[in-house]
């Protein structure tokens, strides 16, 4: 018997005047990993240079740099595989995201949307501000042993530096017209910057049922720094297959592999 979640979506609709609320139950400083003021292209070789392959992929994360050692010695890391029977989170979750524009960016590892404006969330009392989505392709949370095709972190960061990711996992089927504007706007060529993304409303990218696991783990991307909070949505979104392509075809398999649960409980964080 699952637990039952509460989030709690606040939307503002600019253009018409109409405020919506909406109760549905049911990656560690401003800098990151695939933030562009630190993402380096996948190459190997140098120290501090990783990728998803070869000599400098993630199973060779920890000996890169000193710096990354948390990647190999870590009891936290993530991404993890959820037991198919895990219970979703009971905490208290608020959306407050509003209209807004975007920059989507290559990273050379992902390609990021980062809000022209202040977007949060509050989780258990504590406000984070989004600083950034990205994707992984194919997914890197797999729950019950089954991967998808596709997964969105949307990366949040409190004032004391802690971070909070909303994890959503994506399938392939219907064309999904809310995501088209982000999909259009992934760049080309890698490391090539995109024109903004008008009008545009997180909570639309999202399922409508936002009930989620919750555990604490780590940045999938070195440094691989431990304490972050995950909320993954347990409905995952539809994308078509062209949709899925569109991403595949500037990354592909920049997904960590799963990491052991080790002695942590689905749906009861430390934090």
């Amino acid at each position: 018997m699952h637990n039952t979640s509460l989030i709690t979506r606040r939307s503002v609709i600019t253009g018409s005047g109409v405020g919506l609320l909406a109760m549905i139950t049911g990656c560690t400083n401003t800098a990151g990993p695939d933030d562009p003021a630190t993402a380096s292209p996948p190459q190997g070789g140098a120290s501090g240079e990783w990728s998803y392959e070869g000599a400098s992929g993630p199973q060779h994360w920890g000996e890169l740099d000193d710096e990354f050692t948390t990647c190999s010695t870590g009891t936290a890391q993530s991404p993890i595989d959820v037991p198919s029977n895990a219970p979703l989170s009971s905490s208290p979750t608020t959306l407050d995201y509003t209209v807004a524009d975007f920059q989507a960016r290559d990273t050379g590892h992902t390609v990021e949307l980062h809000a022209l404006s202040p977007q949060r969330i509050t989780v258990d009392g504590t406000q984070y501000t989004f600083k950034q989505m990205h994707y992984h392709a194919p997914s890197e949370h797999t729950v019950g042993g089954t991967s998808y095709e596709a997964e969105f972190h949307f990366v949040h960061q409190s004032d004391d530096d802690a971070l909070a990711v909303i994890g959503v996992l994506a399938t392939a089927g219907k064309d999904n017209a809310a995501w088209s504007p982000v999909i259009d706007a992934v760049p080309a060529t890698r490391g090539g910057n995109s024109p903004e993304v008008t009008g545009l409303t997180l909570t639309s990218l999202l399922p409508d049922s936002l009930g989620h696991y919750a555990y604490d783990g780590s940045l999938t991307t070195p440094p691989c720094s431990e304490g972050v909070r995950w909320l993954l949505l347990q409905t995952p979104i539809e994308l078509s297959t062209g949709q899925i392509e569109d991403l595949r075809s500037v990354h592909s398999g920049n997904n960590r592999p799963t990491r052991p649960l080790n002695n942590r409980k689905i749906s009861q964080t430390g934090q």
